[in-house]
């Protein structure tokens, strides 16, 4: 393995190696750095059914034809955690816990992870009726009973969205919360939403896939029984290591221009951890190609300014 590439990519989720290929095909030398295992978040979904030219995949089977492919073209990979990164005029320094590497570009696909509920049962039943994405999970819900845990925008939007696909949405929220009126009145018109504020998720419950969520309110445990359960309690972009080098949004998201270039020269993000992404497979892969494009383009200009000045 050398340690100096043209492009260096962090995170081997779609974005990553949508912008690996993409790179690669340009002629760029590149190197993807992930800390886990290709494919990022894929690994913990499920079925799949609205990602072009797949009627229904595995996350974990479309993770692995990323990576090949990818691999294929002559992209390399390595597996280790990012400490730092250092932006120079005319070169990056990724500085990881095993090695340092050296790129003329860098492109940040660090992916958001989704905040847990940290309740018995829920590691258990990830993919097996437990989600964190309503959007890409609810139509295998459809009429079924489903609850969605959550107190912001995020849990009401999903709880919304599910009332159209699932036969019962149960909406379980913190104490003492106070919902806007909009909200409101969204959830009066959905006579399949039921709102039950003040109940605090204890343990979801089931054998091979989930069966029912037990909760305490006023003191009581009580038990609804579901046949999924879908967590909506926020995201945390992976960007701790950025502060002080890139611009970021208030919730901790890289701020891009249109070709997914940051706040400094040389450096892209694209995908979750991008602001204002709607977090999907597709967006992530597109994502991945403009960063990957861009990229090149900023190398070759680099590698004619060298030619200049020589």
């Amino acid at each position: 393995m050398k340690n100096e590439y043209d492009i260096i990519i962090v995170g081997a989720g779609p974005a990553g190696i949508s912008a690996g290929i993409y790179a690669v095909r340009a002629g760029r030398s590149v190197l993807i750095i992930e800390k886990f295992a290709p494919g990022g978040q894929l690994g913990l979904i499920g079925e799949i059914e609205n990602y072009a030219g797949f009627e229904k995949i595995n996350g974990f089977d479309l993770a692995q034809k990323f990576e090949s492919h990818a691999k294929t073209l002559g992209v390399d990979f390595v597996f280790d955690s990012v400490i730092s990164l250092e932006s120079h005029d005319d070169y990056k320094i990724v500085n990881c816990q095993n090695n340092t590497f050296k790129a003329t570009a860098v492109i940040l696909a660090l992916g958001c992870h989704s905040r847990e509920l940290n309740i018995e049962g829920e590691k258990e039943f990830k993919g097996k009726g437990v989600s964190y994405c309503a959007l890409c999970d609810g139509n295998f819900f459809r009429n079924k009973n489903v609850a969605v845990v959550g107190s912001g925008d995020s849990a009401f939007s999903d709880a919304l969205y599910l009332s159209n696909l699932c036969n019962k949405v149960y909406v379980l929220t913190k104490e003492n919360l106070k919902l806007n009126n909009y909200a409101e009145n969204e959830f009066d018109d959905k006579e399949n939403v039921l709102l039950m504020k003040g109940a605090n998720s204890k343990k979801i419950v089931g054998s091979e896939k989930v069966e029912s969520l037990e909760y305490e309110t006023n003191g009581e445990i009580k038990t609804i029984n579901v046949d999924g359960v879908f967590v909506a309690i926020g995201r945390v972009p992976d960007t701790s290591m950025l502060k002080g080098v890139l611009k970021l949004d208030n919730k901790g998201y890289i701020e891009t221009n249109d070709n997914m270039e940051s706040s400094e020269k040389g450096i892209y993000a694209c995908g979750d951890v991008r602001a204002n992404s709607i977090r999907q497979i597709a967006t992530a892969v597109g994502d991945g190609a403009i960063a990957g494009t861009y990229a090149s383009k900023f190398v070759l200009k680099k590698i004619f300014e060298k030619k200049i000045k020589a």
